[in-house]
């Protein structure tokens, strides 16, 4: 069988990439960069330089060119987050666009966290015994830190700050000239972002961990001849910190000479360095590695999956995800469990009415576990709650169109439909706006089993028989209030799926 080579490009703050790989077997055939820098000041001025636009559309006809030479006939385009927030972004996009007919696909944070992890898991070879053990992968670019955390070889939780090297250096550059003790300064904002980011760490926090940083180019160099020092793949602490005493108060010339890093880079140096110490502290790293995988390697991964070259499975990361932001609102535990598995038994027995698929259905599972998160805020309207709460809180692995379709079902799978609340739902194209209506359609068909927050019900049968959906219910207790409750959200289902579902009990012995 032929080989199917698939092209990734990505577009990034300082740098414009692009893999040619085999999806069959994830070996690159070719990789290139293109050293064009979009958001030279985006940290500071929240903008992209209009300047650089022509030299990254030459840098991407370039890369079609690369591919055509390839043979390569399926290709994407994907943007960093970081990029996507410059308030000119959209024209950005429009002007590479126009230039060179590709589209830019935006990435979240949680996207390029999650992608991150992936990349980890499919290439770096001691992962899997790693995470046995406490372990955290930090992922540092440019404008954001992203950390994932691992334990007892299960995945734990993830989250991302808006603190990278380049970022740091923008925004307190004024201040190097102006006081005195500049590092002490870079060090004290550093600190106070992160000990607010670290309290939502979960775990054994006071365990000794194993890191695994990903995408610190510029540290890289000097990790590289630190780790050649201790005569190990890996640093240890006390390796770090030797380097950090070396480096932190060393002049340019000093680290230009001895680590061979770039005259470019020198001014993110102590930054990273900073930012790093801090993050190993706070996860208590007693061993430190380095790899060079990066979100475009879990691109190329999650391309492979989706068109069928490959079967990895990550979706238990974002259901734990979503189940950690369900924990931290105090949802209730019975509840979504039940609602979560009564959602995915209809999904599947309805396939013939609503003819989703896979990432539809897990778009439905994890709102079946956020969608109460709005009662820690006021149980009255709650949906409503939940709805700005999803917009606001980041979702490991999902896009941000897919966010916005969870906080939509959240917000439905009660007193409100989409009809009746056209304001906050006719902005979606005509195929977002089906897919919220049937998942939240099953949604509350689900949530109304359990209505009465008892768990009576033990398990359900499905059966189309038009004009009706027959919903088998095996309980034991009545469902007065269950019954009552479902026939209101009933309505709805109807006016989606044009069957009226109805409930048929059986008693439990």
């Amino acid at each position: 069988m032929a080989a199917k080579l698939f092209g990734i490009m990505m577009i990034n703050v300082q740098s414009i990439e692009l893999s040619i790989v085999n999806l069959r077997t994830l070996k690159q055939v070719e990789r290139v960069r293109s050293d064009v820098s979009l958001g030279e000041d985006i940290y500071d001025q929240h903008t992209i330089d209009y300047d650089s636009v022509e030299e990254a559309a030459q840098a991407l006809t370039g890369f079609i060119q690369i591919m055509n030479d390839y043979g390569v006939q399926d290709y994407h385009l994907w943007g960093s987050r970081s990029l996507s927030s410059a308030n000119n972004a959209d024209y950005i996009q429009d002007q590479l666009r126009v230039r060179t007919g590709l589209t830019i696909d935006w990435l979240s944070s949680s996207q390029e966290t999650y992608l991150r992890s992936v990349a980890v898991a499919v290439h770096f070879p001691k992962f899997k015994q790693m995470i046995t053990k406490p372990t955290y992968l930090l992922g540092i670019n440019s404008g954001s830190v992203g950390i994932s955390h691992y334990d007892q070889s299960n995945f734990v939780f993830s989250r991302s700050l808006r603190l990278g090297p380049v970022r740091i250096s923008e925004v307190l550059e004024d201040l190097q000239s102006s006081v005195p003790n500049y590092v002490e300064v870079l060090d004290d904002y550093i600190s106070s972002q992160i000990t607010d980011f670290g309290r939502f760490l979960p775990g054994r926090r006071d365990q000794p961990s194993n890191v695994v940083m990903l995408g610190v180019a510029p540290f890289a160099t000097l990790f590289t001849q630190q780790q050649t020092k201790a005569g190990g793949e890996e640093l240890s602490s006390a390796d770090f910190k030797a380097l950090y005493d070396d480096v932190i108060d060393a002049s340019d010339q000093y680290l230009m000479e001895k680590y061979q890093v770039d005259e470019a880079d020198v001014r993110l140096i102590v930054p990273e360095l900073l930012l790093i110490n801090e993050l190993l502290q706070l996860t208590h790293a007693q061993s430190i590695w380095l790899t060079n995988v990066t979100v475009l390697d879990g691109l190329i991964i999650q391309e492979a999956i989706k068109l069928g070259y490959k079967r990895y499975n990550f979706n238990n990361q974002i259901v734990t995800a979503a189940k950690n932001i369900a924990d931290r609102y105090h949802v209730e535990p019975k509840h979504r469990e039940l609602v979560t598995k009564f959602a995915l038994h209809l999904f599947d027995q309805l396939k013939p009415l609503h003819q989703l698929g896979k990432r539809e259905r897990l778009l439905l599972q994890v709102a079946s576990i956020v969608h109460d998160v709005g009662s820690y805020i006021d149980p009255h309207q709650h949906y409503m709650h939940s709805d700005y709460i999803l917009r606001a809180t980041e979702l490991t692995g999902l896009t941000d169109d897919e966010k916005e379709i969870i906080a939509l079902v959240s917000r439905y799978h009660s007193a409100q439909t989409p009809s009746k609340d056209l304001k906050h739902f006719e902005h979606l194209q005509l195929e977002q706006r089906l897919l919220v209506s049937k998942l939240s359609a099953i949604l509350r068909i689900a949530d109304a089993l359990d209505d009465g927050r008892k768990q009576k019900i033990d398990k359900i049968s499905v059966s189309i028989r038009n004009p009706r959906v027959i919903i088998t219910c095996f309980a034991h207790d009545d469902l007065f209030l269950e019954n009552w409750v479902f026939a209101q959200k009933a309505k709805f289902f109807k006016e989606v799926f044009g069957l009226m579902p109805v409930i048929k009990l059986r008693g439990v012995r």
